[in-house]
């Protein structure tokens, strides 16, 4: 893996950090494990990386402290799916299977080791008869007790390396066995719904997990999930209706055939049928391929429901991973971006660069995001959304994280986004060797996505923009790219990485960054009808302040406001409370707020608007959204610093619709209270 940087020694971002090349694999009969020679190989080669990884963690001291913890996990990991598979290939069981195929999917989180192995379990789960088991992450604290399982049935004797690696991991053998497939009910029940409306439900729900039938229950979990959809982030409810609808068929059918039931299987069909019209009766395909052609048992179901269930507990549960922390650095460095426009008086509007990329970023969490009608977003993809006026419910049927569309939009996205970070290095000696063909794999790559959105019948959010952004660079394609045409284009784009990679460690010298060479932007009719007059700015040392200054203070005069984050300072205070000519800012620093108890009590009735400071907040920002959507009060994800200028566009961008409905309510509610 290469670590590339820019010139002024800045890490380039996803997917452009880390240039991991993987060639097709070749898999043989049976799988791997069916045969001994080429199962030594491949395990030989897996313990080369673990130790690789093991001195990189010992000896390199740029390493976060993250990284650091990441390559010893991986070690442990690594060490304990060799053991596994040497187990599975001596004795086959399905529960071992299971639970290498869920370490891979652990290991693949921190570590492109993962990918590997899981790119040679499905040929040996498809032996195995389970050709659509998929591997379930696993929580930090499960990796020892999913270990013990693993060497329990590896049995004597380890080898010494093998024995030294998991040492040197810190693996120790739980005092107290708990079995990772097998979580209690109430490790697997999802936070209570807030929405009062589903509060009956809720209740018959949880009764309904009582039932003594193992399938009944994970239907009941899997529709408390749905129901709890105002708690839960990038949780894939169309899977999840769609397991529980093909599980609640197969009990149906049972109970039937058993000539025995007592009405649970019924009612949890009827509370399926709500929930899935609440959500707009999105397409369950898996419910329908079993009412036309009825197949399959309802322990095979139950057990995947087990599963998906054990999924939604680790995505409530889990730190971000390695490459959404690398994906969050690239949105900061777009918001610090932004940042630097809104001091210098400008905006997005007035700068095409930085509003596509801060469109593409908003894309891109849009589609790699799980989303339904009434669930949250993750808090960093909630603000590269808001800060890009998403919809955040764009085409969320048809995007599904794991649908052709959703995939073909992420990764093609990833590589646009990609091909514009390149672009930084046209004036190197890089740039001028490869500045045409990443002109190239930007338009290949624009037009691909264009045209596979047009195909389905959709359009992107602002495409008019887009298409006129990149025309400008060549002419953009009518149909997307084929198979061959696509691999073509993986390749050039993989050649480019390994240029760069060559080229910018050298930390070349007087070299200044500029974006890809554009002709100026031919007016379009299309967004020039939409879009208002264009408004110049003030500069911020106009004594009237910019438009969205202005806006800001219309709707906020005389009102309450609360600060989360950072620490206090008078002279922004000061800047604040004029600059809005706000009656109160009851600013609690970084430090108070203990997780959201501080702010419970200071987020009243009539506080007309939350700021949260989320460069400061670490991971309080979801306590803290749940704080002020409790209380129903507007609240604004600020990401950048605390100037007037700053905090009012991201109030303006975010909230203003809210401000409006709020201040108009409180009209008529006067009006109301004058009259009687």
């Amino acid at each position: 893996m290469a670590r590339l940087q820019t010139p002024d020694g800045r890490a380039l971002p996803v997917p452009l950090s880390a240039l991991r090349i993987r060639g097709e694999v070749q898999e043989l009969p049976g799988g791997l494990t069916a045969h001994p020679q080429a199962l030594a190989a491949f395990t030989e080669t897996i313990e080369q990386h673990l130790d690789r990884a093991r001195e990189q963690a010992e000896n390199d001291e740029g390493l976060s402290v993250e990284e650091q913890g990441e390559l010893i996990h991986s070690v442990l990991l690594g060490q304990v799916i060799v053991l596994g598979l040497g187990a599975y290939a001596a004795t086959p069981d399905q529960e071992l299977l299971e639970v290498i195929s869920d370490l891979s999917a652990s290991l693949g989180t921190i570590s492109p080791l993962g990918a590997v192995v899981a790119d040679r379990l499905p040929a040996i789960s498809t032996a195995a008869g389970l050709g659509w088991l998929t591997g379930v992450p696993l929580l930090p604290q499960e990796y020892a007790h999913a270990a013990l399982r693993v060497l329990e049935q590896a049995g004597p004797p380890i080898s010494p390396a093998a024995q030294a690696r998991l040492v040197w991991a810190g693996y120790r053998r739980p005092a107290l066995f708990k079995d990772p497939l097998h979580p209690s009910r109430a490790l697997l029940k999802p936070p209570a719904t807030l929405v009062a409306s589903r509060f009956v439900r809720d209740q018959e729900l949880h009764r309904l997990a009582q039932s003594p039938v193992e399938g009944e229950r994970n239907a009941a979990l899997l529709l408390l999930h749905v129901n709890g959809r105002d708690r839960l982030e990038n949780a894939p409810l169309v899977d999840v209706l769609d397991t529980a609808q093909v599980l609640l068929l197969r009990l149906l059918r049972a109970h039937r055939e058993a000539g025995r039931d007592d009405g649970t299987a019924e009612a949890l069909s009827a509370l399926h049928a709500q929930l899935h019209r609440e959500l707009g009766a999105p397409q369950l395909a898996q419910a329908r391929r079993d009412r036309r052609q009825p197949d399959g048992d309802v322990e095979t179901s139950s057990w995947q429901a087990r599963r998906l269930l054990r999924a939604l507990r680790w995505e409530r549960l889990r730190e971000p991973t390695s490459a959404e922390r690398q994906q969050q650095a690239v949105l900061w460095d777009a918001l610090n971006a932004l940042e630097t426009d809104l001091a210098a008086g400008l905006t997005p509007e007035q700068d095409d660069e930085l509003k596509v990329r801060l469109l593409l970023l908003g894309l891109r969490g849009l589609v790699t995001t799980s989303r339904a009608p009434g669930m949250n977003l993750p808090p960093m993809v909630q603000l590269a959304v808001q800060v890009s006026s998403l919809d955040p419910l764009w085409a969320w049927e048809s995007t599904q994280t794991r649908g052709a569309l959703g995939m073909t939009l992420a990764d093609g996205l990833d590589r646009l986004t990609g091909c514009l970070t390149l672009s930084a290095l046209t004036n190197t000696p890089f740039g001028a060797a490869h500045g045409r063909k990443i002109r190239q794999l930007t338009v290949q790559t624009a037009g691909h996505v264009f045209a596979a959105v047009r195909r389905t019948g959709l359009r992107l959010p602002e495409q008019t923009f887009l298409e006129t952004y990149f025309a400008r660079l060549g002419s953009l394609r009518a149909l997307p790219l084929n198979a061959a045409e696509l691999q073509t284009v993986q390749q050039a784009y993989l050649e480019v990485l390994r240029a760069v990679s060559e080229v910018v460690p050298d930390r070349l010298e007087d070299v200044r960054e500029e974006p890809l060479q554009v002709a100026a932007p031919e007016p379009d009719p299309d967004r020039a009808a939409l879009a208002p007059p264009p408004v110049p700015l003030a500069r911020a040392h106009d004594e009237e302040g910019p438009p969205h200054v202005l806006a800001v203070r219309e709707r906020l005069t005389g009102q309450r406001v609360v600060l989360l984050g950072s620490v206090p300072s008078p002279e922004h205070r000061a800047a604040l409370m004029r600059a809005f000519k706000l009656r109160e800012l009851d600013w609690i620093s970084s430090e108070a707020y203990a997780h959201g108890t501080h702010a419970h009590a200071r987020v009243t009735p009539d506080t007309a608007l939350v700021i949260l400071a989320i460069r400061w907040m670490g991971h309080a920002q979801s306590a803290l959204r749940e704080v002020a959507r409790a209380q129903g009060v507007p609240y604004v994800m600020h990401p950048g610093g605390l100037s007037p200028s700053s905090v009012a566009w991201q109030i303006m961008q975010q909230v203003s619709v809210q401000l409006d409905e709020r201040r108009l309510g409180e009209a008529r509610q006067t009006d109301t209270d004058r009259g009687s």
